[in-house]
């Protein structure tokens, strides 16, 4: 029962990206494609959110320790995360999981994270092979990668949980 929500968030994660797939026609048809995108988006972003929250309740099972200089190649890796998702249009946007899954991989040696930051890293390089790039890099968007960085970096202890110092 202890990783029962940790399953259950998982679950329904990847549900939520395999079913719309099916859906997506109608549901546009019926509402229009920004409401459409605006619903699918907040409910990703809900089920990652909770995804995120139950990896952390789900048992600590050590696979690798947690070494400082992984939280540093975290802390490094997070502008350019934020960067690609922000000026790359949809493939930048899987660029950018890649880069965060990838480096919360190596800094996360327990289990529950390593599956659900292995399975984000793999889902984000499976979208990089299907989708275009556009680059569109601007100051506004300089601006506003430095703006959500420094804000994800203030308010990670609050809203995961866990400080992203080193």
């Amino acid at each position: 029962m202890e990783w029962a929500e940790f399953t259950l968030a998982l679950a329904a994660f990847l549900a939520s990206h395999v079913i719309p797939a099916r859906l997506r026609g109608p549901l546009v048809a019926r509402f229009g494609r920004r409401a459409y995108v605006a619903g699918y988006s907040l409910l990703s972003l809900g089920l990652l959110y909770w995804l995120i929250l139950a990896a952390g309740r789900a048992p600590f099972v050590e696979v690798w320790p947690q070494l400082p200089w992984m939280r540093w190649l975290v802390n490094l890796a997070m502008p350019l995360a934020i960067l690609l998702a922000v000026t790359g249009g949809m493939r930048g946007l899987m660029a950018g999981f890649a880069v965060w899954a990838g480096a919360h991989l190596v800094a996360n040696g327990d289990l529950a994270h390593a599956i659900f930051f292995g399975l984000l890293l793999t889902y984000a390089l499976f979208g990089l092979k299907v989708t275009r790039f556009r680059w569109r890099l601007s100051w506004r968007r300089g601006a506003l990668v430095l703006l959500v960085w420094t804000a994800l970096f203030h308010l990670h202890p609050w809203v995961i949980g866990v400080s992203p110092q080193p």
